[in-house]
């Protein structure tokens, strides 16, 4: 094996070929194992001897007499790379493809938000205290400043976050509500 990496080295191209006799076999068994594709197969099998004369070439490997594990290491790595590579594209190209996904919502999704403030805007007309409508209607739909709020109905900050909060539960329990009744008709 040194006298064919000797001659590798200075050139000569009947050693080359010599190298890729001696080898090649070896090498596609080693990649069809891995691999089972016949087009990756090839392009690893030109890859590693690329590789492989590259590195001999350059007087790069080590021990010329352990030749035959070289060529199976290198044949092996390649191939394993080449699969890290193949997960890390799909992971990219899932990646890119759902920045391109439209933002904007479907059909189905406008309507059923269309519904839904239906539904909100009837509840909040169903609450029995009016500080509670007003207060709900102009900060969450009317998107009124807090402040301002405040100041119409002569609330404090804590005392419009207790009316709040107050005001949302009993949204909540009409919303739960209706939604079971609604479930139920659904059934």
């Amino acid at each position: 094996m040194e006298a064919l990496a000797q001659r590798i080295r200075t050139g000569d191209p009947d050693a080359e070929q010599g190298l890729v006799d001696r080898f090649g076999r070896g090498v596609r068994a080693i990649l069809w194992n891995v691999c089972r594709d016949r087009s990756v197969v090839d392009d690893l099998f030109q890859e590693t001897f690329r590789v492989l004369l590259q590195r001999l070439r350059a007087g790069a490997v080590r021990d010329p007499s352990q030749l035959g594990a070289f060529v199976a290491s290198l044949a092996r790595n390649l191939a394993t790379e080449h699969y890290r590579r193949a997960r890390r594209s799909e992971g990219d190209s899932s990646a890119r493809l759902e920045r391109l996904e439209d933002p904007r919502p479907s059909a189905s999704e406008l309507v059923t938000r269309a519904e839904q403030a239906v539904l909100v805007r009837r509840i909040v007309e169903e609450l029995t205290v009016p500080r509670d409508r007003d207060i709900l209607r102009r900060f969450y739909l009317g998107q009124e400043s807090k402040e301002k709020i405040q100041a119409d109905h002569g609330l404090t900050n804590l005392q419009f976050n207790r009316v709040l909060h107050r005001a949302r539960e009993r949204f909540r329990e009409l919303w739960l509500a209706r939604s079971a009744t609604s479930e139920g008709e659904e059934r």
